[in-house]
């Protein structure tokens, strides 16, 4: 037993010590607010991937199309992915309205690439501009969205800045009590994964990132396309800012209210689990600093509810479980308030205390999901 707990605090501590170090890459990412007077501005493409997307298609295009940004220094490009309802014509349909918007209908795709992917590089491979942005067909951005995202491209220290990433967070009217309370965790968990790559990149590494609010060199999508993995389902945002900072680019992560994405949340349990077991499926290709993270928070997770069930037979008392817990609970919630101080989110405890009980068997359950069986996206089943 002396071993089994010196493991999970041994464990602990090194989680701490990686949940700290995400918080002081968080104070050092600077808040550059966009510049609504440069003329200095980049050529760019917006790349909008959509499948079955036709309920917010055209609210989504509308966000991008309607910004505070020259209409011929950027061009929408929205791609119907092998949608099955009306996506392709309402882009289509828009399309005639606006003169920078072009659609691209993929019909069928190849089993190498995975979707998704294919429908990006697609996309990039037929625009000329040199500065790509990506976001998904269920967003709504601020009207100085994509300035904020160029603004470090010209800012201090701004060579050779190969990805500029921002933070989504979700859009929706909840009803009923049930919906409101697990919405309400599921966003604090989501906004914590875009947290732990900002920080990451504050910090100068390479972890992860948002594909919905996303900017990168053309020329990394080109030099990188081996190492976008394109036959994993998932992972088009986490592999290219690794790729990036293997190839010796600079990262940026901006933070300011217009440059927030806002995107729809999985709308049932079933599908947040899925997601979640999508994106715990690339965790074994990903980095070492990655990896060894991804190790220590399981190894951890796992002793904590270990811990748990042997406290509740009396085999660890009380106050040594609790003592493990806190090396959970006080970094992470100190991590959580900071950042979603940083970006001017509302940090609501009465939604993430619940979560914390939730958070581990849900957590080690979508990892052994993923492994072992799989999970769904967009009708189709993957094993990774």
């Amino acid at each position: 037993m002396i071993y089994f707990v010196a493991i999970i605090f041994i464990t602990g501590f090194v989680y701490l010590s990686y949940i700290e170090d995400f918080r002081k890459g968080l104070t050092r990412i600077r808040n550059i607010l966009p510049d609504i007077n440069s003329q200095v501005l980049p050529k760019l493409t917006v790349i909008i991937p959509a499948r079955n997307e036709e309920k917010v298609i055209s609210r989504t295009i509308n966000s991008v199309i309607n910004q505070n940004y020259p209409e011929d220094l950027f061009d929408v490009v929205a791609v119907d992915d092998r949608s099955s309802d009306g996506t392709g014509e309402i882009m289509d349909n828009m399309a005639k309205i606006h003169r920078n918007l072009s659609v691209i209908h993929i019909k069928e795709v190849s089993n190498r690439i995975s979707p998704k992917k294919n429908a990006i590089l697609t996309a990039v491979r037929s625009t000329e501009s040199e500065v790509i942005i990506t976001t998904d067909g269920d967003c709504i951005h601020h009207v100085n969205w994509i300035r904020s995202l160029v603004a470090p491209l010209s800012g201090p220290k701004s060579e050779n800045i190969g990805i500029v990433a921002g933070l989504s967070v979700f859009d929706k009217e909840y009803t009923g009590l049930f919906e409101l309370i697990w919405q309400n965790m599921q966003s604090i968990d989501y906004i914590s994964h875009s947290l732990i790559g900002a920080g990451s990149i504050g910090n100068g590494r390479a972890f992860t990132a948002n594909g919905s609010n996303f900017l990168a060199k053309k020329a990394l999508y080109m030099k990188e396309e081996s190492s976008f993995k394109g036959e994993l389902a998932s992972g088009d945002d986490f592999f290219m800012v690794q790729a990036a900072k293997e190839s010796n680019y600079r990262l940026r992560f901006v933070c300011n209210r217009e440059s927030i994405v806002r995107t729809l949340p999985a709308e049932d349990i079933k599908g947040l689990i899925e997601q979640r077991a999508r994106w715990a499926s690339k965790a074994t290709y990903a980095s070492d600093f990655v990896l060894y993270f991804g190790i220590t928070t399981f190894i951890f997770y796992t002793g904590l509810l270990a811990a748990f069930v042997l406290m509740l037979t009396g085999n660890i008392s009380g106050m040594v479980f609790t003592a493990m817990f806190l090396l959970k609970f006080v970094p992470e919630t100190i991590f959580l308030a900071y950042g979603f101080g940083k970006f001017g989110l509302d940090f609501k405890l009465r939604y993430y205390l619940p979560l914390q009980i939730l958070h581990i068997p849900f957590n080690l359950f979508v990892v052994l999901k993923s492994k072992f069986a799989g999970f769904e996206w967009k009708g189709t089943k993957y094993r990774q």
